[in-house]
């Protein structure tokens, strides 16, 4: 069972560095075929199927990703139930990004809720269902980490 955890938080992580940077299809390719995506925090909708979620996400990409800089989807509070080959799944997810039109930093607090199946020796998403309880401004950024100035740099 151990090993079935790590198996799924690597998909879950996956997921995060995958909407972040990747492409439509590597998002999808995390789906099972029939799964069902519910980003209800873009209306109460689904989208069924991995060839439509991979439209989703590109859609996803295109309208929201290309506009901001530095995307990062960040998951913790991870709680997993695993039976057989099925599990059930409730992560926090913080996402922070700049906006690329005005420079301005957000935050995006939320939850995951997530039924995932093991297809050969991999889990996959059957569903997930994603809740943005809020979304904030944040009051400002360094855009550049300041150095340190190691005195021993060439």
């Amino acid at each position: 069972m151990s090993s079935d955890l790590a198996l799924i938080k690597q998909t879950l992580a996956a997921y995060c560095h995958r909407v972040d940077r990747g492409t439509a299809a590597e998002v999808a390719a995390l789906f099972a075929e029939d799964a069902v995506l519910k980003p209800h925090y873009d209306g109460n909708y689904d989208v069924e199927g991995r060839e439509a979620i991979q439209g989703w996400y590109a859609f996803y990409h295109e309208h929201l990703r290309a506009g901001v800089k530095h995307l990062k989807h960040l998951i913790h509070s991870i709680e997993l139930d695993v039976t057989g080959d099925s599990a059930t799944g409730t992560t926090y997810l913080t996402a922070t990004m700049i906006n690329k039109e005005d420079d301005t930093a957000y935050q995006a607090n939320g939850t995951y809720y997530d039924k995932l199946l093991r297809h050969d020796d991999r889990w996959l998403f059957k569903e997930r269902l994603i809740i943005v309880e809020y979304m904030t401004p944040l009051p400002s950024y360094v855009a550049e980490f300041p150095a340190m100035g190691f005195p021993g740099a060439n």
